[in-house]
Formats: structure tokens, C-alpha cells, sequence
């Protein structure tokens, strides 16, 4: 009999919709706890074990000390770690905290949470290894029955390596650049069936950039049709900002 991985879902600073999109395989998840054995999901879980596990599927951006602890604890006790969501894999909405004054929100912080020591809010993977990513916001849940088939197989889960645009064209939709709409699917990875743009709706990148993605392309193609600069530089800070300053450490391109 093949021994059941022993699994954990769990969650740092977040809005908590990657667990709910675990939660919403209801039948799928109910047919995964026959072949895993979930020891820890202190979202839905009163009880919770504490010691050694195989996998660990974690949701949130690190924003404070609590986070980054936590984080910590889990690396130790975990054979895989897998970041589940846009925030978990490429820092998602908190991390534009980063490219914000913070005179601007500072009068919104709650002064009860004044104890608590704040970090610059970053990805998992900017703190300790990540073996697999599930991205999205939030991931679909089709992508996190598959990962987990994967793995249960012991075959290799592999990102989705196309930009949007080819799952766009595949679903017949306008090209919403066309209409002068700061849409990022060129430079986005699919995976999630064009879901926003099948709806009318730009692509915001939450899913991150693709390995080859050409920022320098996409920048210039809006400028010449009249963006302005500013946007498009909010636009891609929205979600994936620190990945994209990262992928282009050094280039100034974004800030002319």
C-alpha cells in the first residue's frame, strides 16, 4: 500500500480565498482525504497536528514578523512547500505597499495593532524555498485538484507556461488592447482559461509574468497608443510589481 503524504493548508496575511478555493472542490476534496492524509487546515480544522509533514500548501504574503515566523516553522517541518495564490507567489495586492508613500496610508494603520512589527511585504520564496507554485487570485480550483492529483501520482506539477493571449484567442475574445485597455495578458501566464478577459474584463497579471514575457513590447505598444505611463506602471505594481522590479533588476525602463 502506497503511504499517504502527509498534508498541510495553511495561511499567513491574506484574504483567506485560496483556502476557500480548496473548500469549493467540496466533492473533489472530500475524494483527495481518502488518498492524503490532511493533518493540518486550521481554516476548517479545530485540531491541528504541529509535527512533521510532506507537503505544505501555504496562503498570504509575508507583511509582518508573525508571518515570517511562521513561514519559518513550516519550512523546517515540511519535505514540500507550495505556494498557493497570487500573494503567496509574487507578493499579490500587499506587496504594493512597497511602492506607496507611506505617509499616504499611515493614518489608516489601527493603533491597537501597533505592537505588531511590520516588514516590507514580499513572496514566500523571497524568505525560504518554494518547490511548487500555484498561482492566480484566486487559483482556479480545477488547477489545485490537478496539482494534487499530481502529486499524489508523484508525477511533477508544471506551471502553465503560455501567456494569456493564447487562451484569449482560443476563446474567440476581442483583443482588448485593440480598444486601448490596459490589459496584461501578453505578459501574464495562463492557466485560468482567460477568465477575466472572456468576461470583457483586462488582465491585471495576477497569475504573474511568463518566462519570456516582454515588458519592454507591451510598454511601448500602449504608449503608442496614448496610455499613459503612469497607469500602466499601476497597473503591473497592482500584482506582480516586486516580480516584474526583479525580473528587471537594474532597467530603468518603467520609470522614464
Amino acid at each position: 500500500m502506497i503511504k499517504k503524504p502527509r498534508v498541510g493548508i495553511y495561511a499567513i496575511t491574506g484574504c483567506y480565498g485560496c483556502l476557500l478555493s480548496v473548500i469549493y472542490n467540496e466533492t473533489e476534496l472530500l475524494d483527495m482525504v481518502e488518498l492524503i492524509d490532511l493533518r493540518s487546515f486550521p481554516f476548517i480544522k479545530e485540531v491541528n497536528d504541529e509535527s512533521k509533514l510532506d507537503i505544505v500548501i501555504l496562503e498570504g504574503t509575508v507583511v509582518y514578523e508573525g508571518d515570517l515566523e511562521l513561514l519559518k516553522n513550516l519550512r523546517k517541518r515540511t519535505k514540500i512547500l507550495v505556494a498557493l495564490g497570487a500573494c503567496a507567489c509574487n507578493g499579490g495586492a500587499p506587496s504594493l505597499r512597497n511602492f506607496i508613500d507611506p505617509q499616504i496610508y499611515k493614518h489608516l494603520v489601527y493603533h491597537k495593532a501597533s505592537h505588531l512589527h511590520d516588514l516590507d511585504p514580499k513572496p514566500i520564496d523571497a524568505f525560504v524555498k518554494v518547490e511548487y507554485y500555484i498561482p492566480g487570485c484566486p487559483p482556479d480550483k480545477e488547477e489545485i485538484k490537478n496539482f494534487l492529483k499530481d502529486i499524489i501520482l508523484d508525477k511533477i506539477p508544471r506551471l502553465y507556461i503560455d501567456p494569456v493571449c493564447v487562451e484569449c484567442r482560443r476563446n474567440e475574445n476581442r483583443c482588448l488592447l485593440e480598444d486601448n485597455k490596459i490589459c496584461l495578458g501578453p505578459i501574464t501566464r495562463g492557466g485560468c482559461n482567460s477568465v477575466c478577459t472572456n468576461g470583457g474584463l483586462e488582465c491585471w497579471g495576477c497569475r504573474g509574468p511568463t518566462d519570456d514575457a516582454n515588458f519592454e513590447e507591451l510598454l511601448s505598444l500602449l504608449e503608442e497608443k496614448g496610455v499613459d505611463l503612469k497607469h500602466i506602471r499601476e497597473r503591473m505594481e497592482t500584482f506582480v510589481g516586486l516580480r516584474i522590479a526583479e525580473i528587471n533588476k537594474g532597467k530603468k525602463w518603467l520609470e522614464k
